[in-house]
């Protein structure tokens, strides 16, 4: 089974919000990638499902809010591959993702 990621993933323990079907649901991002994330979620969600969404980081002052589709799920949750980020939401994630390569050469 090959691994199609084109993106690394990082471990994160972020809060987010995740809306689809016209409810929000708090849900928590535990890994993130400039492609994608994992979000836990109290109900199966269909392959295909389309979601949005919105979480902040330190790097930047507004939320991130991202549509995307739900590529897999199981009973904790879906992995979400986003839509696009926009530039500025790029740029604030790679800022947001230097701080673990740096712990992974301490």
């Amino acid at each position: 089974m090959s691994n199609r990621r084109s993106q690394v993933r990082h471990p994160v323990h972020l809060s987010a919000q995740l809306r689809h079907g016209g409810q929000a649901y708090d849900c928590t991002i535990t890994n993130l990638s400039l492609g994608g994330c994992f979000v836990t979620h109290p109900a199966r969600l269909p392959l295909g499902t389309r979601v949005e969404v919105s979480f902040r980081i330190p790097e930047y002052e507004q939320p991130i809010s991202v549509g995307g589709a739900v590529r897999w799920a199981n009973e904790s949750g879906a992995g979400i591959q986003f839509d696009g980020l926009r530039a500025q939401e790029v740029w604030a994630l790679n800022k947001f993702f230097v701080r673990f390569t740096v712990e992974a050469l301490e």
